[in-house]
């Protein structure tokens, strides 16, 4: 009897030691959590009529056809583990040089950051911008959006003002290539349209105006693009003298 005792019990033992190992080993050998990075290509190239199509491998993209679409004044959400994150940017399907690509980059990202990468200038001397982002918290106490603007308009500092819901100007001289910060803007059921208007800081001239829908018409229903949410008003064209000039104002959300 009490040698079947020790029998049982030993065995036991020995399971029960073999388990904790077994478990100690497998905590050694769980692989550290990366939290992916958000990536938020924008297309402000000045020209308002340029696309964008994205890769983000090392190697040649196999179908081209299947490549992520950036059109103009729009932009593209990605999500990556990679930190050292290769973008290969083609322009309106120009891949007859596959090698030549519009731009070719390699991005410094981090573990769960948020980034957003402007693509801008003509398409002759394009430059980019990367802004690692702090974007504002949303509260569902304080029905707002958060607003602000981007000037790449060729060179010359703009004015945006707000014309509905509150009249009022939002930015003044802003700079080229300079970013404004979030300005809150009421969206609530009595609000129906958001319209903004940009001007020449220099002459006072209308250069575009920005207008979006908050109710849809003949509904109750919410422009759901907007509540809470953090957006870009990006400004883009060019400029060769006070009659001579294309612009654009068009929004991107951040999610």
């Amino acid at each position: 009897m009490f040698q079947f005792s020790y029998k049982k019990y030993f065995k036991a033992g020995v399971l029960a030691g073999g388990m904790l190992i077994s478990g100690t080993s497998c905590k050694k050998e769980l692989r550290e959590e990366i939290f992916p990075a958000s990536l938020t290509i924008v297309n402000g190239i000045n020209d308002n009529a340029s696309f964008l199509t994205a890769y983000f491998g090392n190697s040649q993209p196999r179908i081209y056809g299947r490549l992520s679409y950036i059109g103009s004044g729009s932009s593209y959400d990605y999500a990556t583990n990679k930190m050292d994150q290769p973008v290969t940017l083609f322009r309106n399907n120009d891949t007859l040089q596959p090698n030549n690509p519009f731009l070719k980059t390699s991005l410094e990202l981090t573990p769960g950051g948020i980034f957003t990468r402007f693509v801008y200038g003509s398409p002759t001397q394009v430059k980019q911008k990367t802004i690692k982002e702090q974007l504002p918290s949303r509260s569902l106490n304080d029905s707002v959006a958060q607003l602000r603007v981007i000037n790449l308009f060729d060179n010359r500092p703009i004015d945006v003002v707000q014309l509905e819901p509150v009249a009022g100007t939002m930015v003044t001289n802003l700079a080229y290539e300079q970013l404004s910060g979030f300005i809150k803007v009421p969206v609530n059921a009595s609000v129906k349209n958001f319209r903004f208007e940009v001007r020449d800081h220099a002459t006072g001239l209308t250069l575009a105006t920005m207008s979006e829908i908050n109710i849809y018409p003949g509904t109750t229903t919410q422009n759901t693009q907007w509540l809470f949410k953090a957006r870009t008003m990006l400004v883009t064209g060019t400029w060769t003298a006070e009659n001579v000039f294309s612009a654009r104002a068009k929004s991107i959300g951040h999610f």
